[in-house]
């Protein structure tokens, strides 16, 4: 049985989220606390797929499915976007905070070599503004 999926928060994120996520029982590490940092995306999904375990990538890149599809289909990297359309009320940082935080097991409970738009109000399938993507 493989174990529960490592939540791997991107650099666009605040590296402070993988050591929040760790307080709270979550099994997670920031890209730079993996040693990757730096790394374009291509190069950083093929490393993350090395790891030898299930992850899921955290990332406020809401074009790196669009930019980097092949790379992610390639991979069977699981991608959770943190959509970036924020409720006023929030501060740009608190935004991501919260919706990571929120949907945090649903992030890991996502389903490997998928792709998902997370919001504060729900979660689905990533699809571009274009309708293009993956199902």
């Amino acid at each position: 049985m493989l174990p529960p999926p490592e939540l791997v928060i991107d650099e666009c994120l605040d590296k402070r989220l993988a050591t929040e996520l760790e307080y709270r029982g979550r099994l997670a590490r920031s890209v730079s606390g993996l040693g990757l940092r730096g790394l374009d995306d291509p190069t950083l999904l093929q490393e993350l797929a090395k790891l030898g375990h299930p992850y899921v990538i955290v990332t406020a890149d809401t074009a790196m499915p669009l930019d980097w599809l092949s790379e992610i289909e390639a991979t069977a990297a699981t991608v959770a976007v943190t959509d970036s359309r924020r409720s006023e009320e929030f501060l740009e940082s608190q935004w991501y905070h919260d919706v990571v935080h929120r949907w945090a097991h649903a992030m890991r409970d996502q389903p490997q070599g998928t792709v998902h738009r997370h919001t504060a109000r729900g979660h689905r399938p990533w699809r571009s503004k274009k309708g293009r993507g993956p199902a």
